[in-house]
């Protein structure tokens, strides 16, 4: 059994592409290691930029989790890998509508975790932490945000996912109300979120800070969670974070 996976082993390397590269320059020493060294790095952005793409339909197939909003779910710094999904493979509370869409919900201020979502015609649906976590595109913060569903929503006018972090205490898509407003140049400024919520959050809203998204549509996801690894995303956090001196990296805390 041992000479078989010598065997095996004899024959991959015989195929690997850095000895071809080295064989055929009669390469050793640094330049050789070098040489391992590029292959690797090519390697590696294949299978991530081009491979997995494909297989999983999701670009990019897996991202690193750098805030705080999943915890008691996901840490800072594990990697989530993701699939690509349609409105029907994902999965959470479904809510039809006979109107266009809107949600408000209970209880309506900032201090207090929502418990309900209330839509136009009067349903409500209690909010859970059973539905799928997504990956998506946020309009309004220009930022890539890993969040549960907690309903998918068919309304006259399209789908649409209401997205909100386990550890949050609103969905992302609702409106903070500004409280205090300061002059800045001829830019006027929100200083200071109001506790109260008018409405939910669209496009226009793009930049306000108390819009983190609009309600996510099929072409704002990446795709789904399909599992996930502890840890091993510092290594990459953590190497952004030297070589741009502070700048990237760790927006928020190394852990929990």
């Amino acid at each position: 059994m041992l000479n078989k996976i010598k065997s095996t082993w004899r024959t991959i390397k015989r195929y690997d592409p850095a000895e071809i590269i080295k064989r055929r320059y009669g390469l050793s020493g640094w330049k050789a290691e070098l040489v391992d060294w590029i292959v690797g790095f090519g390697v590696a952005a294949l299978l991530y930029f081009v491979i997995l793409p494909m297989i999983l339909n999701a670009y990019p197939p897996a991202v690193i989790v750098q805030s705080c909003s999943m915890k008691g779910t996901l840490n800072v710094g594990d990697i989530v890998v993701l699939h690509g999904a349609s409105f029907d493979e994902i999965h959470a509370p479904l809510v039809v509508l006979n109107t266009t869409f809107d949600y408000s919900i209970l209880p309506n201020n900032i201090t207090q975790e929502t418990k309900t979502l209330v839509f136009p015609d009067g349903q409500t649906l209690p909010v859970e932490k059973t539905g799928d976590i997504i990956v998506y595109n946020s309009k309004t913060s220009g930022i890539q945000i890993i969040h549960r569903v907690i309903a998918k929503v068919k309304a006259k006018d399209g789908n649409f996912y209401i997205t909100k972090g386990d550890a949050n205490k609103l969905p992302d898509s609702v409106r903070i109300e500004c409280a205090e407003w300061e002059q800045i140049g001829n830019e006027k400024r929100c200083t200071k979120l109001s506790s109260t919520i008018s409405r939910i959050c669209n496009e226009s809203d793009v930049g306000w800070p108390g819009c983190l998204a609009t309600p996510v549509t099929d072409a704002d996801i990446i795709g789904k969670e399909i599992f996930w690894i502890p840890f091993l995303g510092h290594i990459k956090l953590i190497v952004f974070h030297i070589l741009t001196l502070g700048t990237m990296g760790y927006p928020g805390p190394m852990w929990c």
